[in-house]
């Protein structure tokens, strides 16, 4: 019997994977929270060595199958519409138009009502990191962090959807990130 039952629960959680998975997620690139970082054009058909890419669907499966175990992470996971996160190695011939790509869209976030939470420069190094929140009615809708090292790689995160600053640590250590 405990065989049939085992078999009964996979089936069961490859029918909600495939439910979560064929889901019609929403446009994200239309949300408050979402930065387009492709619009830069950097590292042209360059591949990052970091790439994490997590929409909706999959967040909306993880959030059901922790609802158990640790509801407060399922319901701050089920608020997410998609995290991004690419870190990309820096060529000393990038560095210059990387510099000023980073200046624009932190401008860009300045003009769209984005928070700045942290912004570090260290001159002599030429590494900049920032932190912007986007708020909407007292809730966070959107999280951007941007991490420029000119001797090693550039870093841009992108969470979007509804973000509970509690969970913020709980939700990468899930995913590894």
């Amino acid at each position: 019997m405990r065989k049939r039952t085992t078999g009964v629960s996979a089936v069961l959680l490859l029918a909600l994977a495939g439910a979560a998975l064929a889901s019609d997620p929403e446009d994200v690139t239309k949300l408050p929270g979402y930065v387009d970082f492709g619009a830069m054009n950097i590292f042209g058909k360059e591949d990052a060595t970091v790439e994490i890419f997590i929409e909706s669907n999959l967040m909306n499966m993880v959030a059901a199958m922790m609802r158990n175990s640790d509801p407060e992470l399922s319901k701050a996971l089920a608020k997410l519409k998609q995290i991004r996160v690419q870190t990309f190695p820096i060529q000393h011939d990038q560095l210059e138009a990387l510099e000023r790509k980073v200046t624009d869209v932190t401008k860009r976030l300045d003009q769209a009502g984005w928070q700045k939470m942290v912004s570090v420069k260290q001159p002599r190094e030429n590494k900049q990191t920032y932190v912007y929140m986007k708020w909407v009615n007292n809730i966070m809708e959107g999280l951007v962090v941007m991490d420029v090292d000119p001797k090693d790689e550039a870093s841009f995160v992108n969470i979007v959807g509804q973000i509970d600053p509690e969970q913020i640590g709980k939700i990468s250590s899930q995913f590894h990130f």
